[in-house]
């Protein structure tokens, strides 16, 4: 039976202090849990990985969406290109965000496992071997003083006990002396176990005393042994609060994109976009090849022309067409016959008036681009360790 169950048995109460016993196993699951805060940070950075995964990977599905949409749509001019610089704006941020995911799993989440795995050896089954130790260590200082309490706990009790035992026969012999009816026999007996009960009294609280006296004794030295283990274990805490604030910041760093400068570009080039929106540019180019600036053949009168007369039954121009590149000018009747005849001529190289005006208006004005600002490359993903 170990020293906790024999104070539980005596029926006292511990209270919450660190000094009594076994409360320092709360000091001792402190360290265990190490392991599993690690743990679940590294689940934490997995998980905040994927969104940024997944942000950027939304982020480009859109731009592809919507770039295609305004190219196909109404939208035209400087106008639909800072449209589109939303859409390279996303790209951009899309590729930074995945910069993140890839710094937090490399960087990150691998110095948290190392740590991890230096300092806490886990087996498969039960406890780390550094908590096992820390264990021991407090239970080995806690024993002798385990044992003076138990001792100081039990004397207590028969103390407490004798000196019930004590109440009760002095009750019963004063009662027995205000009765008349009970012999003189019977009240000397009451008066015995009187005095005998006032002995044992005596007699246990003198050990009582004397428990409480070796308890306090070695107090002192408890206190010192105790002290020592859980300096140990506050040293040992230190250091993996120190690393899990290191670890956070380094999060931060991967994080923080207000520090990156191709973030800035970004943001520099899409205002650059938005602000070379030109409305008077898209206006006079609408108004020039859609609108009342737009040439126009009026019409006018023309007189008939025999000899200019078109053709205009298809069957009979692919009768007296030779080939491609030939046009009918005129058709005369020959001088012996009554057969037709047809003067052909081969056009010049040129483009006839009448297919420049069937030709369609030139593409709308595009914005200047802005130079290409070069992009800064991000620093080596493997990371040096954060210690």
């Amino acid at each position: 039976m170990s020293v906790s169950e024999d104070i539980s048995n005596t029926g006292a109460s511990t209270g919450d202090s660190f000094w009594e016993l076994d409360r320092y196993k709360r000091t001792v699951k402190r360290l265990e849990d190490g392991h599993k805060l690690c743990s679940e940070m590294m689940q934490m950075l997995h998980e905040r990985a994927e969104l940024e995964k997944n942000y950027s990977k939304s982020l480009r599905t859109w731009a592809s969406k919507w770039e295609d949409t305004v190219r196909k749509g109404p939208e035209y001019g400087t106008t639909e290109e800072a449209c589109v610089g939303l859409f390279r704006e996303a790209e951009s941020i899309a590729e930074l965000h995945t910069e993140v995911k890839d710094k937090l799993i490399s960087v990150v989440q691998t110095q948290i496992k190392a740590w991890r795995d230096e300092h806490y050896k886990k087996p498969l089954v039960g406890q780390c071997k550094q908590t096992k130790g820390l264990e021991d260590s407090f239970r080995k200082a806690q024993k002798p003083w385990a044992k003076f309490l138990t001792k100081v706990l039990k004397t207590k009790k028969d103390y407490h006990t004798a000196y019930k035992t004590f109440n009760s026969a002095e009750n019963s012999l004063n009662n027995a002396q205000a009765d008349s009816s009970l012999s003189d026999d019977h009240k000397r007996k009451l008066s015995d176990k009187v005095e005998k009960s006032r002995r044992e009294v005596d007699s246990n609280r003198e050990k009582y005393e004397a428990a409480l006296r070796e308890l306090n004794g070695y107090t002192s030295r408890y206190i010192e042994d105790m002290t020592g283990v859980f300096d140990s274990a506050q040293r040992e805490e230190k250091e993996r609060l120190d690393f899990v604030r290191r670890a956070l910041e380094e999060t931060r760093n991967c994080l923080n994109l207000s520090d990156n400068d191709n973030y800035h570009n970004t943001y520099e080039m899409l205002a650059s976009t938005i602000e070379a929106a030109d409305s008077e540019k898209d206006l006079k180019w609408w108004s020039q090849y859609h609108g009342v600036d737009m040439a126009m053949n009026w019409p006018q009168f023309e007189e008939y022309s025999p000899d200019m007369h078109s053709i205009s039954r298809k069957d009979k121009k692919s009768v007296i067409s030779g080939s491609d590149g030939i046009t009918i000018t005129s058709i005369k009747p020959a001088q012996n016959n009554t057969e037709y005849q047809t003067q052909t001529s081969i056009p010049e190289q040129s483009t006839p008036a009448h297919t420049i005006q069937n030709q369609p208006p030139p593409a709308p004005p595009q914005q200047q681009q802005p130079p290409q600002q070069q992009q800064v490359q991000p620093p080596p993903t493997q990371g040096t360790p954060f210690e």
